[in-house]
């Protein structure tokens, strides 16, 4: 009795220790963006950014979005965010820079 209990504690001892790469490895889908803010679309809650090599990306952000400062036209920022399986860039964290 006694080394089927130790069993199933080295058992649940040996998941637990599972979940700390499946959580890093959930973190690192996530990407990062900077630039200049081109235009808001709040009620389809979208951004679009102008990136340092002139391109343009467009971000999508829910209420799950993490957004630290005031979204404006002309606005630094920089955005954390995961390409989902329609190919949206969801934004995770969205940060407007103070200067």
């Amino acid at each position: 009795m006694r080394a089927s209990i130790a069993f199933v504690l080295l058992l649940a001892l040996a998941a637990g220790a599972g979940a700390p790469p499946m959580a890093a490895a959930a973190a690192d889908k996530a990407l990062t963006a900077t630039g200049t803010i081109a235009s808001i679309r709040a009620s389809e809650r979208t951004v679009s950014v102008t990136l340092a090599d002139g391109s343009e990306a467009r971000f999508t952000w829910n209420a799950d979005t993490k957004i630290g400062g005031v979204l404006a036209p002309g606005a630094k920022v920089s955005v954390r965010y995961e390409v989902t399986g329609d190919g949206t860039n969801l934004a995770l964290q969205i940060t407007v820079s103070k200067s």
